[in-house]
């Protein structure tokens, strides 16, 4: 738990700010995962235009007013906050920001990296509630939940939209495809554990919840949403307590994976009476890094890429100036593939392609100071730590097959300024608790203790 800060200059009501920054955690989960300016648009081609739609601009735009707002009217707060964050994500947006000086598209790459400063002030507004993370957690979670109501309602009322017969009959909801639906009843699943651990919750909404959530998983058909769903459920238990710092930790671990194969391995041979084979054991595994165990269409699109890289490998194009659809710099690539790519498929690669080298490494860094920074809140709290543990390594897993860090308004890069923000602000509130505890004990002399000679 943060402790406020009282050099306030606020406006606002206590009830107000803590509306808005409520309303500012549902507005991105919002805009973050429905399709571009909330349009149903399956054609292929809104994907390639809303992104710098007016539509998209305005609600965007309108949560970093909010936030800046917000951080105005704390600035001791907002300083100290500013200063604890982590120093390497600092040094990428410096860079990311300066890269349009030799970007052939920098008009695009400064609007683009101006967004990533908006996605930092989003984490350092939600910093003013006493409780971030329960915030952040309770906010998103009944967002989501609704979001999951929404998609049920719309695979039954209207199935042209809501179910993708293209992919067998997967469900998509609302949202823009499987893969989205299935990330999103994986991720309610793992914050009803986490609100549960936090705070009181009703048990029967909460059961209710969970079944009616890993419904819309199986729906979905998403294997890799229900690989994720086990990896971080089991990471945050596994981590959330104590023990694991305890004698046979390992131990433990390894006996928690074999358990859960076994159950996996008998699961399927009563329906199938057979074991699996090599390749029904790798798809799904592979499914967090391709989507298929030969990892289809993306080798193709990576040596493409590299013939860009080896251009640049120092200094990188220019942030955001390469994937931008036809008639731009991936021209060669469409042209190759005949069709239209917005990625490569693997985040470290687009980084290493726009960013360069240098961009890349301080990519690394700032994922491992964040990883360091996770350690130090397990010593304050272990709940909230194990949380943002078992999200970190499915951002960094994820990179690996879709672009998403330090790429536009995706739910998971977006959501990872926040994790970063909340960290360092969470870590730097303890350290002056403890400083002030410290200079607030005085120690009582000895009798007959005398300072003079």
């Amino acid at each position: 738990m943060q402790l406020p800060l009282k050099s306030s200059t606020s406006v606002l009501s206590p009830i107000t700010e803590a509306w808005l920054l409520r309303l500012i955690v549902i507005l991105f989960v919002v805009f973050a995962l429905l399709p571009y300016g909330i349009s149903w648009d399956y054609t292929g081609t809104s994907s390639l235009t809303m992104e710098g739609s007016l539509a998209v601009k305005l609600e965007w735009g309108s949560l970093f007013a909010v936030s800046g707002f917000l951080l105005y009217q704390y600035p001791a707060q907002t300083i100290r906050n500013l200063k604890a964050l982590n120093p390497f994500l600092i040094l990428i947006l410096l860079w990311c920001l300066g890269s349009f000086i030799w970007s052939p598209m920098p008009g695009v790459t400064l609007k683009r990296a101006i967004q990533l400063y908006g996605f930092v002030a989003i984490g350092l507004a939600l910093q003013i509630s006493p409780h971030p993370v329960r915030l952040i957690v309770s906010s998103m979670l009944y967002t989501l939940m609704v979001m999951l109501a929404a998609s049920f309602v719309m695979g039954i009322v209207n199935p042209s939209i809501g179910i993708d017969y293209e992919l067998g009959g997967a469900w998509r909801g609302i949202l823009s495809q499987k893969n989205e639906l299935g990330q999103v009843a994986a991720m309610a699943i793992l914050l009803w554990q986490v609100l549960a651990c936090i705070t009181k919750v009703n048990l029967r909404v909460m059961a209710f919840s969970l079944i009616f959530a890993f419904l819309m998983l199986v729906l979905s058909k998403s294997s890799t949403s229900m690989i994720v769903t086990i990896t971080t459920s089991s990471i945050f238990h596994l981590l959330r307590k104590p023990r694991i710092d305890s004698e046979y930790a390992i131990t433990r671990v390894l006996l928690s994976i074999l358990c859960v194969t076994l159950i996996a391995l008998f699961v399927f041979f009563m329906q199938e009476s057979r074991l699996p084979t090599s390749a029904e054991v790798t798809a799904p595994i592979a499914g967090l890094f391709g989507k298929a165990s030969d990892l289809t269409g993306r080798t193709d699109i990576w040596e493409l890429v590299w013939l860009e890289i080896r251009r640049h490998w120092v200094i990188g194009l220019g942030y955001g100036s390469f994937w931008l659809g036809p008639d731009s710099l991936s021209q060669y690539v469409i042209d190759a593939l005949h069709w239209i790519p917005l990625q490569s498929h693997n985040g470290y690669l687009d980084i290493l392609n726009e960013q360069g080298l240098v961009g890349l490494t301080l990519t690394v860094l700032v994922i491992l100071f964040h990883a360091y920074s996770l350690i130090k809140m397990r010593r304050t709290d272990q709940t909230q730590a194990a949380f943002w543990t078992a999200m970190l390594l499915i951002i960094v897993v994820t990179n690996f097959t879709e672009s998403s860090l330090f790429r536009g308004f995706g739910f998971l890069n977006v959501f990872f300024f926040i994790a970063m923000c909340t960290v360092t602000s969470h870590n730097r509130a303890q350290r002056d608790k403890a400083i002030q505890d410290f200079s607030n004990f005085r120690p009582a002399r000895k009798p007959g203790f005398s300072t003079q000679r």
